[in-house]
Protein backbone atom coordinates (compact mmCIF):
# COMPACT_ATOMS: atom_id res chain seq x y z
CA UNK A 1 0.00 0.00 0.00
CA UNK A 2 1.25 3.49 -0.83
CA UNK A 3 1.47 5.44 2.39
CA UNK A 4 -0.39 8.78 2.35
CA UNK A 5 1.94 11.60 3.35
CA UNK A 6 1.23 14.50 5.66
CA UNK A 7 2.00 17.95 4.27
CA UNK A 8 1.51 20.96 6.58
CA UNK A 9 2.30 24.47 5.43
CA UNK A 10 3.47 27.10 7.94
CA UNK A 11 1.98 30.56 7.82
CA UNK A 12 1.83 33.72 9.89
CA UNK A 13 -1.14 33.83 12.22
CA UNK A 14 -3.94 36.05 10.95
CA UNK A 15 -6.15 37.85 13.45
CA UNK A 16 -9.89 37.24 13.65
CA UNK A 17 -9.80 33.42 13.62
CA UNK A 18 -12.90 31.65 14.95
CA UNK A 19 -12.00 29.63 18.02
CA UNK A 20 -14.24 27.52 20.26
CA UNK A 21 -13.78 27.81 24.01
CA UNK A 22 -14.29 25.05 26.54
CA UNK A 23 -17.83 23.71 26.92
CA UNK A 24 -19.50 24.93 30.10
CA UNK A 25 -22.01 22.48 31.57
CA UNK A 26 -25.08 23.98 33.24
CA UNK A 27 -25.25 21.18 35.78
CA UNK A 28 -27.20 23.15 38.41
CA UNK A 29 -30.17 23.78 36.08
CA UNK A 30 -32.50 20.83 35.58
CA UNK A 31 -34.33 22.29 32.58
CA UNK A 32 -33.54 25.22 30.29
CA UNK A 33 -36.72 26.79 28.93
CA UNK A 34 -34.99 29.68 27.16
CA UNK A 35 -31.82 31.75 27.27
CA UNK A 36 -30.80 35.20 26.15
CA UNK A 37 -27.83 37.54 26.17
CA UNK A 38 -28.06 41.19 27.17
CA UNK A 39 -26.51 44.17 25.42
CA UNK A 40 -23.60 44.09 27.90
CA UNK A 41 -22.86 40.41 27.31
CA UNK A 42 -24.60 38.82 30.30
CA UNK A 43 -26.04 35.35 29.68
CA UNK A 44 -29.42 34.74 31.32
CA UNK A 45 -31.09 31.33 31.62
CA UNK A 46 -34.81 30.72 32.07
CA UNK A 47 -35.96 27.57 33.87
CA UNK A 48 -39.50 26.65 34.99
CA UNK A 49 -38.95 28.15 38.45
CA UNK A 50 -36.25 30.81 38.09
CA UNK A 51 -34.26 33.24 35.97
CA UNK A 52 -30.51 33.15 36.53
CA UNK A 53 -27.43 34.95 35.25
CA UNK A 54 -24.58 32.60 34.38
CA UNK A 55 -20.96 33.02 35.40
CA UNK A 56 -19.17 32.29 32.11
CA UNK A 57 -16.02 31.16 33.94
CA UNK A 58 -17.56 28.21 35.78
CA UNK A 59 -21.29 27.98 35.09
CA UNK A 60 -22.35 29.12 38.56
CA UNK A 61 -25.56 31.09 39.08
CA UNK A 62 -24.69 34.69 39.97
CA UNK A 63 -28.18 36.20 40.25
CA UNK A 64 -31.36 34.20 40.65
CA UNK A 65 -34.94 35.47 40.44
CA UNK A 66 -37.62 33.06 41.63
CA UNK A 67 -40.68 32.99 39.37
CA UNK A 68 -43.86 30.94 39.10
CA UNK A 69 -43.41 29.98 35.43
CA UNK A 70 -42.45 31.62 32.18
CA UNK A 71 -42.27 30.77 28.48
CA UNK A 72 -39.62 32.96 26.86
CA UNK A 73 -36.99 35.47 27.94
CA UNK A 74 -35.21 38.71 26.88
CA UNK A 75 -32.75 41.09 28.53
CA UNK A 76 -31.75 44.70 27.93
CA UNK A 77 -29.68 46.98 30.16
CA UNK A 78 -30.93 46.58 33.72
CA UNK A 79 -34.20 44.90 32.77
CA UNK A 80 -35.33 41.30 32.33
CA UNK A 81 -38.45 40.58 30.28
CA UNK A 82 -40.46 37.37 30.10
CA UNK A 83 -43.91 36.06 29.22
CA UNK A 84 -45.64 34.37 32.16
CA UNK A 85 -47.88 31.29 32.05
CA UNK A 86 -50.92 33.51 31.40
CA UNK A 87 -49.29 35.10 28.36
CA UNK A 88 -48.63 38.45 30.08
CA UNK A 89 -45.46 40.47 29.56
CA UNK A 90 -43.49 40.90 32.80
CA UNK A 91 -40.79 43.56 33.18
CA UNK A 92 -38.38 42.64 35.98
CA UNK A 93 -35.68 45.15 37.05
CA UNK A 94 -32.46 43.31 37.92
CA UNK A 95 -31.68 45.55 40.90
CA UNK A 96 -35.25 45.69 42.22
CA UNK A 97 -36.65 42.17 42.42
CA UNK A 98 -39.85 43.18 44.24
CA UNK A 99 -41.17 45.72 41.76
CA UNK A 100 -41.87 43.73 38.61
CA UNK A 101 -44.44 45.22 36.21
CA UNK A 102 -47.01 42.89 34.65
CA UNK A 103 -48.93 43.94 31.56
CA UNK A 104 -52.70 43.93 31.23
CA UNK A 105 -52.49 42.54 27.69
CA UNK A 106 -51.57 38.97 26.73
CA UNK A 107 -49.90 36.96 23.99
CA UNK A 108 -51.65 33.79 22.87
CA UNK A 109 -48.69 31.63 21.83
CA UNK A 110 -45.30 33.31 22.41
CA UNK A 111 -42.47 31.48 20.64
CA UNK A 112 -39.54 33.89 20.99
CA UNK A 113 -38.86 37.37 22.28
CA UNK A 114 -36.13 40.01 22.20
CA UNK A 115 -35.62 43.48 23.69
CA UNK A 116 -34.29 46.43 21.71
CA UNK A 117 -33.78 50.09 22.44
CA UNK A 118 -35.81 52.60 20.43
CA UNK A 119 -34.93 56.25 20.98
CA UNK A 120 -33.48 55.34 24.37
CA UNK A 121 -36.58 53.45 25.56
CA UNK A 122 -36.88 49.64 25.75
CA UNK A 123 -39.15 47.88 23.28
CA UNK A 124 -39.95 44.16 23.33
CA UNK A 125 -40.55 42.07 20.20
CA UNK A 126 -42.63 38.92 20.69
CA UNK A 127 -43.01 36.25 18.02
CA UNK A 128 -46.29 34.34 17.83
CA UNK A 129 -47.45 31.81 15.27
CA UNK A 130 -49.22 34.47 13.23
CA UNK A 131 -46.81 37.39 13.46
CA UNK A 132 -44.28 39.55 15.25
CA UNK A 133 -45.54 42.11 17.78
CA UNK A 134 -43.75 45.12 19.25
CA UNK A 135 -44.74 46.16 22.77
CA UNK A 136 -43.87 48.35 25.72
CA UNK A 137 -44.77 47.41 29.29
CA UNK A 138 -48.11 49.19 28.86
CA UNK A 139 -49.36 48.31 25.37
CA UNK A 140 -48.77 46.53 22.06
CA UNK A 141 -47.43 49.13 19.65
CA UNK A 142 -47.89 47.26 16.36
CA UNK A 143 -47.85 43.81 14.78
CA UNK A 144 -46.27 42.49 11.59
CA UNK A 145 -48.60 39.80 10.30
CA UNK A 146 -46.21 37.23 8.85
CA UNK A 147 -45.58 33.60 9.81
CA UNK A 148 -42.07 32.93 11.11
CA UNK A 149 -40.22 30.30 13.12
CA UNK A 150 -37.44 32.56 14.44
CA UNK A 151 -36.43 36.22 14.18
CA UNK A 152 -33.23 38.21 14.76
CA UNK A 153 -32.41 41.85 15.42
CA UNK A 154 -29.04 43.55 14.98
CA UNK A 155 -27.70 44.29 18.48
CA UNK A 156 -27.52 47.97 19.42
CA UNK A 157 -28.81 49.01 15.97
CA UNK A 158 -30.84 52.16 15.32
CA UNK A 159 -34.37 50.93 14.64
CA UNK A 160 -35.68 54.45 14.23
CA UNK A 161 -33.92 54.31 10.83
CA UNK A 162 -36.08 52.73 8.13
CA UNK A 163 -32.98 51.24 6.49
CA UNK A 164 -32.08 49.12 9.51
CA UNK A 165 -33.17 45.53 8.85
CA UNK A 166 -34.40 42.78 11.10
CA UNK A 167 -34.72 39.17 9.95
CA UNK A 168 -37.19 36.29 10.08
CA UNK A 169 -36.71 32.61 9.24
CA UNK A 170 -39.44 30.40 7.82
CA UNK A 171 -39.06 26.86 6.41
CA UNK A 172 -35.38 27.25 5.56
CA UNK A 173 -35.74 30.78 4.17
CA UNK A 174 -34.47 33.99 5.74
CA UNK A 175 -36.11 37.34 4.99
CA UNK A 176 -34.76 40.85 5.62
CA UNK A 177 -37.38 43.45 6.62
CA UNK A 178 -36.73 47.14 5.94
CA UNK A 179 -38.53 50.35 4.98
CA UNK A 180 -40.78 50.60 8.00
CA UNK A 181 -40.89 51.54 11.65
CA UNK A 182 -41.72 49.38 14.63
CA UNK A 183 -44.50 51.84 15.56
CA UNK A 184 -46.16 50.82 12.28
CA UNK A 185 -44.93 47.29 11.56
CA UNK A 186 -47.13 46.80 8.48
CA UNK A 187 -45.04 49.43 6.75
CA UNK A 188 -42.13 46.97 6.60
CA UNK A 189 -41.49 44.99 3.43
CA UNK A 190 -39.58 41.71 3.38
CA UNK A 191 -37.27 40.23 0.77
CA UNK A 192 -35.78 36.75 0.59
CA UNK A 193 -32.00 36.84 1.13
CA UNK A 194 -31.14 33.20 1.87
CA UNK A 195 -32.62 29.77 1.27
CA UNK A 196 -31.53 26.28 2.28
CA UNK A 197 -32.94 22.75 2.14
CA UNK A 198 -31.56 21.99 5.62
CA UNK A 199 -33.37 22.59 8.90
CA UNK A 200 -32.39 25.86 10.55
CA UNK A 201 -32.07 25.32 14.31
CA UNK A 202 -31.54 29.00 15.08
CA UNK A 203 -29.91 32.14 13.71
CA UNK A 204 -28.67 35.51 14.93
CA UNK A 205 -27.10 38.76 13.72
CA UNK A 206 -24.02 40.57 15.01
CA UNK A 207 -23.43 44.31 15.35
CA UNK A 208 -22.23 44.57 11.73
CA UNK A 209 -25.36 42.90 10.37
CA UNK A 210 -23.64 39.61 9.54
CA UNK A 211 -25.89 36.59 9.99
CA UNK A 212 -24.98 33.27 11.61
CA UNK A 213 -27.26 30.34 10.76
CA UNK A 214 -27.16 27.30 13.03
CA UNK A 215 -27.53 23.80 11.59
CA UNK A 216 -27.07 20.43 13.30
CA UNK A 217 -23.37 20.29 12.39
CA UNK A 218 -22.24 23.80 11.49
CA UNK A 219 -22.82 27.55 11.55
CA UNK A 220 -23.16 29.20 8.14
CA UNK A 221 -21.84 32.77 7.95
CA UNK A 222 -23.70 35.23 5.73
CA UNK A 223 -23.09 38.90 5.07
CA UNK A 224 -25.87 41.46 5.50
CA UNK A 225 -27.10 40.74 1.95
CA UNK A 226 -27.37 37.01 2.64
CA UNK A 227 -24.28 36.04 0.65
CA UNK A 228 -22.57 32.90 1.94
CA UNK A 229 -19.07 33.59 3.36
CA UNK A 230 -18.13 30.26 4.92
CA UNK A 231 -18.97 28.12 7.91
CA UNK A 232 -17.86 27.08 11.37
CA UNK A 233 -17.96 23.36 12.15
CA UNK A 234 -19.60 22.58 15.50
CA UNK A 235 -19.89 18.80 15.56
CA UNK A 236 -23.32 17.31 16.28
CA UNK A 237 -26.16 19.33 17.84
CA UNK A 238 -29.68 18.46 18.91
CA UNK A 239 -32.86 20.24 17.89
CA UNK A 240 -33.71 23.05 20.27
CA UNK A 241 -30.09 24.21 20.42
CA UNK A 242 -29.58 27.97 20.30
CA UNK A 243 -27.13 30.49 18.86
CA UNK A 244 -26.75 34.00 20.30
CA UNK A 245 -24.53 36.92 19.33
CA UNK A 246 -22.72 38.70 22.16
CA UNK A 247 -23.02 42.42 21.35
CA UNK A 248 -20.31 43.33 23.87
CA UNK A 249 -17.65 41.23 22.14
CA UNK A 250 -17.02 39.79 18.70
CA UNK A 251 -18.27 36.35 19.70
CA UNK A 252 -21.11 33.85 19.52
CA UNK A 253 -22.71 31.83 22.32
CA UNK A 254 -23.77 28.30 21.39
CA UNK A 255 -26.17 26.32 23.59
CA UNK A 256 -26.54 22.55 23.07
CA UNK A 257 -29.91 21.51 24.44
CA UNK A 258 -29.07 17.80 24.72
CA UNK A 259 -25.92 18.25 26.82
CA UNK A 260 -27.19 21.44 28.54
CA UNK A 261 -23.88 23.15 27.84
CA UNK A 262 -22.82 26.50 26.44
CA UNK A 263 -19.73 27.35 24.43
CA UNK A 264 -18.31 30.71 23.42
CA UNK A 265 -17.02 30.89 19.85
CA UNK A 266 -14.85 33.94 19.38
CA UNK A 267 -12.57 35.58 16.85
CA UNK A 268 -10.11 36.69 19.49
CA UNK A 269 -6.97 34.87 20.58
CA UNK A 270 -4.41 32.70 18.88
CA UNK A 271 -5.37 29.42 17.30
CA UNK A 272 -2.17 27.94 15.88
CA UNK A 273 0.89 29.03 13.99
CA UNK A 274 0.37 26.16 11.55
CA UNK A 275 -1.89 26.61 8.58
CA UNK A 276 -3.62 23.23 8.99
CA UNK A 277 -3.81 21.23 12.23
CA UNK A 278 -5.75 17.96 12.10
CA UNK A 279 -6.44 16.53 15.56
CA UNK A 280 -6.93 12.98 16.76
CA UNK A 281 -10.55 11.87 16.54
CA UNK A 282 -12.59 11.25 19.68
CA UNK A 283 -13.69 8.71 20.70
CA UNK A 284 -11.16 6.25 19.31
CA UNK A 285 -11.67 3.32 18.84
CA UNK A 286 -14.93 4.20 17.09
CA UNK A 287 -18.20 2.44 17.83
CA UNK A 288 -21.10 4.24 16.12
CA UNK A 289 -19.69 7.75 15.69
CA UNK A 290 -16.62 9.91 16.21
CA UNK A 291 -15.81 13.64 16.12
CA UNK A 292 -12.89 15.00 14.11
CA UNK A 293 -11.59 18.49 14.90
CA UNK A 294 -9.25 20.62 12.84
CA UNK A 295 -7.85 24.13 12.98
CA UNK A 296 -6.99 26.35 10.02
CA UNK A 297 -5.24 29.72 10.16
CA UNK A 298 -6.94 31.19 7.09
CA UNK A 299 -10.23 30.60 5.23
CA UNK A 300 -9.92 27.44 3.14
CA UNK A 301 -12.04 25.31 0.84
CA UNK A 302 -11.34 21.78 2.01
CA UNK A 303 -12.53 18.21 2.05
CA UNK A 304 -12.22 15.44 4.63
CA UNK A 305 -12.42 11.87 3.35
CA UNK A 306 -12.37 8.53 5.15
CA UNK A 307 -10.17 5.83 3.54
CA UNK A 308 -9.82 2.13 4.30
CA UNK A 309 -6.55 0.37 4.98
CA UNK A 310 -5.75 -0.18 1.28
CA UNK A 311 -6.35 3.45 0.38
CA UNK A 312 -9.86 3.20 -1.08
CA UNK A 313 -12.23 6.11 -0.32
CA UNK A 314 -15.04 5.12 2.03
CA UNK A 315 -16.94 8.38 2.52
CA UNK A 316 -16.42 12.13 2.17
CA UNK A 317 -17.61 13.74 5.41
CA UNK A 318 -16.75 17.40 4.73
CA UNK A 319 -16.67 19.51 1.57
CA UNK A 320 -17.03 23.26 2.03
CA UNK A 321 -15.32 26.58 2.59
CA UNK A 322 -14.45 26.99 6.29
CA UNK A 323 -13.54 30.17 8.12
CA UNK A 324 -10.35 30.56 10.12
CA UNK A 325 -10.48 28.75 13.44
CA UNK A 326 -11.34 25.39 14.99
CA UNK A 327 -14.08 23.19 13.53
CA UNK A 328 -15.68 19.83 14.24
CA UNK A 329 -17.21 17.26 11.89
CA UNK A 330 -18.86 13.94 12.75
CA UNK A 331 -18.44 10.56 11.09
CA UNK A 332 -21.15 8.00 11.85
CA UNK A 333 -18.83 5.05 11.05
CA UNK A 334 -20.67 4.50 7.77
CA UNK A 335 -19.84 4.42 4.08
CA UNK A 336 -21.19 6.60 1.25
CA UNK A 337 -24.36 4.44 1.07
CA UNK A 338 -25.07 4.80 4.79
CA UNK A 339 -24.00 1.26 5.70
CA UNK A 340 -21.90 0.72 8.82
CA UNK A 341 -18.29 -0.09 7.96
CA UNK A 342 -16.64 -3.26 9.29
CA UNK A 343 -14.15 -3.22 12.12
CA UNK A 344 -10.65 -2.28 11.12
CA UNK A 345 -8.07 0.44 10.59
CA UNK A 346 -9.08 3.55 8.61
CA UNK A 347 -7.54 6.91 7.72
CA UNK A 348 -9.09 10.36 7.49
CA UNK A 349 -7.48 12.91 5.20
CA UNK A 350 -8.02 16.67 5.08
CA UNK A 351 -7.19 18.17 1.69
CA UNK A 352 -7.06 21.77 0.46
CA UNK A 353 -5.16 23.75 -2.15
CA UNK A 354 -2.85 24.89 0.67
CA UNK A 355 -1.90 21.45 1.92
CA UNK A 356 -3.27 18.29 3.50
CA UNK A 357 -3.09 16.27 6.70
CA UNK A 358 -3.91 12.66 7.55
CA UNK A 359 -4.48 10.59 10.69
CA UNK A 360 -5.46 7.02 11.53
CA UNK A 361 -8.48 5.72 13.42
CA UNK A 362 -9.84 2.33 14.45
CA UNK A 363 -13.42 1.04 14.19
CA UNK A 364 -14.14 -1.54 16.88
CA UNK A 365 -17.63 -2.58 17.95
Amino acid sequence: MTRLSVLIFLACLASGAWQSGEELALAKINQVTDLTISDNGEIWILSPSSIAKIDESNGDLLITMQIQSARTLAALGGGIYYIDSDGRLVTHPVDDKKNAVTSTFTFANPLQMAAVSLNGAPLVAVLESNGLSFATSSNVVSTLNTPAERFAFIPNADYSDRRTPFYTATEGRIFAWTGGRVQDADSYSGRLIYSTSHDILDFCADRSGNLYVLFTDSIAILDEAGQYRGKIGVGRLSHGSRLLADPSENSLVLFDRMSKSIQVISQAGQVSRELIVLNKNRPNPVDNYTEITFTISEPLYLTITIYNLIGEPVKQIAKDRYMKGTHRVVWQADDASGNLVPNGVYFYRLESNRGMAIKQLIVLR
